[in-house]
């Protein structure tokens, strides 16, 4: 099992080793990691906020020096490439780059983190130290010696250039040389070079049309990349690409959600023949939410001499930023909560839109309420996490509201109810004159009809003073 950075995201910029090491031991003990440490040797390399903080290069010396002792201490790795090399004596201290062989299959692990320096406008910036660079060219230029060579950056390596990329496209000189190196070398011998990379929350594929920027066409420089990720995250970026998704440059993929939480993982198997004469293959697949053939979300098969010409115009992807259990869900919510806003306006707000807007208020109140508690049980805890869970217990939340705008309708309807024209039992001869005795008479009979309602009889009364000022009953 390989880690290709983000192992914990708790953006230490400490000088206390142990805080390191209480990361790592949050993450191997967990519930819902801790079988997977124990059962299975793993490679592990740093990314940033498991390096430092989000985005942090090398240039903070101390606390970087900090973050390699805990390494040393508390992950399991292979012998590291400056020990080998001799170009450091303190592993404590020293860039967590390695490489390591299994079976047939050469496997070098980059550390892209420790000795980088951002780009900026007038610096085009460091990915790794020249003695790293000196330590990786060698590595790839014994690739004849092996049936596969696999790559491992923790950088994503198709990103467009850009002045402070934290991607390859911000390294634009490291990566175009090391681009052209792959070519004359790999893509003119054995082109068998695999490439991993992570950061992204996703799983995406290219068959090598992105992934040459040697600028050259005489060898193939386009190798296959694999991008896989995250073992327990939301996709990539702000929230802002959940309604504007962001573009990347794959062939296939960008398999995540970015509104929810992925539980993604890739395999590869090698298949590599007896006989030295046959080609080998690679079979990949990408899975989510567990390990069965019913949560494959992507498969792929690569056979004999696995490199390609890049292609001038890159192919690009965009993640879905619902899926359509959720989007039908939060359709549902929306329509749900508008309901109680259009009852509320029609029956109140005639002649009360003030109390309608604040009937209305009082909702939309209970409904962020609600949201503001399933996010921050999703971050806290990671119960309510995905979208899906949020609409439904929005879903719930507009429930009550319309049940809360039931009874504020009912009430308004019983006040206006008692004050339409009254029923009474029987016909009422008219009275006229001053005779007190006679209205008393009239307005004993009126309540009378108030005792009565449950007769329901519809007869309409009006008791108006007429021209001679007597008081007349109309039937």
């Amino acid at each position: 099992f390989i880690n290709l950075g983000d192992f914990h995201y708790e953006d230490l910029v400490t000088l206390d080793v142990n805080e390191r090491l209480e990361a790592y031991d949050k993450v191997m003990g967990s519930s819902s990691q801790r079988s997977l440490y124990m059962r299975t040797i793993f490679s592990y390399i740093w990314d940033d906020h498991d390096w430092l903080a989000n985005n942090d290069d090398g240039s903070n010396i101390d606390a970087g020096n900090v973050a390699k002792q805990g390494y040393s201490l508390g992950i399991p790795h292979y012998n590291l490439g400056p020990i080998e090399t001799q170009t450091s004596t303190d592993e404590g201290t020293a860039a967590k780059y390695q490489a390591f062989t299994i079976g047939t299959v050469r496997f070098i692990i980059l550390d892209l983190r420790s000795e980088s320096r951002k780009s900026t406008a007038s610096y085009g910036g460091k990915v790794y130290s020249d003695e790293q660079k000196e330590w990786l060219f060698s590595e790839l230029s014994q690739a004849d010696n092996y049936d596969y060579v696999v790559l491992a950056s923790s950088r994503p390596w198709t990103s467009p250039d850009k002045i402070g990329s934290d991607g390859w496209g911000g390294f634009v000189s490291d990566r175009d040389e090391l681009s052209s190196f792959i070519a004359s070398t790999i893509g003119a011998g054995p082109k068998n070079l695999f490439v991993i990379s992570g950061d992204n929350h996703m799983v995406a594929f290219d068959d090598g049309s992105s992934t040459d920027f040697s600028g050259q066409s005489e060898f193939p420089g386009g190798f296959p990349l694999l991008h896989s990720g995250p073992l327990s995250n939301y996709g990539p970026g702000s929230a802002k690409n959940i309604f504007k998704p962001r573009e990347y440059r794959f062939t296939e993929g960008c398999m995540a959600v970015s509104s929810e939480l992925n539980y993604q993982f890739s395999t590869i198997e090698f298949d590599l023949p007896q006989d030295t004469a046959e080609s080998g293959c690679l079979r990949i697949k990408g899975y989510k939410e567990g390990s069965s053939s019913d949560n494959i979300i992507f498969e792929k098969e690569l056979c004999g001499e696995i490199m390609r010409d890049g292609s001038a115009e890159q192919d690009t992807c965009k993640m879905k930023s619902f899926t359509a259990p959720t989007a039908a869900m939060l359709l549902v919510a929306l329509i749900l909560t508008m309901v109680p806003g259009m009852l509320i306006l029609y029956f109140l707000g005639r002649n009360r839109w003030v109390l309608a807007l604040i009937y209305f208020g009082i909702g939309i109140l209970f409904y962020g309420i609600t949201i503001a508690a399933s996010v921050v049980g999703a971050l806290c805890f990671g119960e309510i996490a995905k979208a899906l869970d949020v609409s439904t217990v929005l879903l719930c939340q507009t429930a009550i509201g319309l049940a809360f705008v039931y009874i504020a309708i009912r009430r308004y309807c019983s006040s206006q109810y008692g004050k339409k024209d009254i029923a009474v039992p029987e016909k009422i001869a008219a009275v006229s004159g001053e005779d007190d005795s006679a209205k008393e008479s009239v307005f004993a009979l009126a309540n009378d009809g108030f005792k009565n309602l449950e007769e329901k009889k519809q007869t309409e009364i009006e008791v108006q003073p007429n021209e001679s000022e007597e008081i007349e009953v109309i039937l």
